[in-house]
């Protein structure tokens, strides 16, 4: 049986779980789901249990999105499949997956790396400048004797964000992985990213462990069992991914509002 959404429910339930970390105003940032399509991850696509943790989420865009939505990025192996696939909203969540996903995104059924959807989602939100705009950058800095532009996309183009990042199983580029969040945090970008680690067969993720710990904007919860998660209340599922660092992050964004 699939999940249905009951928005005022959930959104009441989410800024309580907001107030009880010290939070009473919930910051306006930008909300996007990265979504793993590899191969391994097929199952729980086919079986409507990834559009269920969506479901989930929706409460999220809803509460701190200016535009009341979920950006999904979808990816695999390789900078082609990290794809903007389009917007997750309370009218259009049901049956998302299995209409705009499984079969459809570019990638599908493939490997794993991390890095490219992490640096897509930079440059959607403005905190890294797209291959094109470096480019032109590199242009403008040799006609006029400035030498190549910084990565970093015009100020005006940054939105806070928070970026919530599912995946099954272990990526292939942990050097370039940890170089792009590095730079990321060396930039002092406002992007906060929430990585869940899925797996039914007890696999553990101790690539994203590491760097759950080794960078201040980056946050690691493991999901064991993705059915009996999404079956959560809304109380118990906030308290999960709420942790005591995403708190802060989110406390400091209300704060610069």
């Amino acid at each position: 049986m699939r999940i249905t959404l009951n928005l005022p429910q959930a959104q009441a339930a989410l800024i309580r779980s907001l107030n009880l970390g010290g939070i009473t105003t919930p910051p306006e940032v930008d909300v996007a789901v990265v979504l793993d399509v590899s191969g391994s991850f097929e199952d729980e696509h086919r079986a409507g249990v990834t559009n269920d943790l969506l479901t989930r989420l929706v409460p999220w865009g809803v509460t701190f999105d200016r535009d009341r939505q979920l950006d999904l990025i979808t990816f695999s192996s390789g900078a082609r499949s990290a794809h903007p696939v389009g917007a997750v909203t309370p009218d259009n969540y049901q049956g998302y997956i299995a209409r705009e996903v499984i079969g459809r995104v570019p990638g599908w059924g493939g490997a794993t790396d991390y890095s490219y959807p992490i640096e897509r989602a930079l440059q959607q939100f403005g905190w890294l400048a797209s291959p094109e705009e470096s480019a032109a950058g590199g242009l403008f800095g040799r006609l006029f004797g400035r030498g190549r532009s910084n990565l970093a996309a015009p100020q005006a183009a940054r939105r806070s964000s928070l970026v919530i990042f599912i995946t099954d199983g272990d990526n292939h580029d942990k050097p370039r992985t940890r170089q792009v969040l590095r730079e990321s945090q060396a930039r002092g970008d406002g992007v906060y990213f929430l990585f869940l680690g899925v797996s039914n067969q007890g696999s553990r993720f101790p690539f994203l462990e590491a760097i759950g710990d080794e960078f201040d904007n980056t946050g690691f919860v493991a999901i064991r069992n993705l059915r009996a998660f999404v079956q959560q209340t809304d109380d118990d599922l906030n308290g999960q991914l709420l942790g005591p660092e995403l708190l802060r992050w989110l406390g400091r964004a209300s704060r610069s509002a």
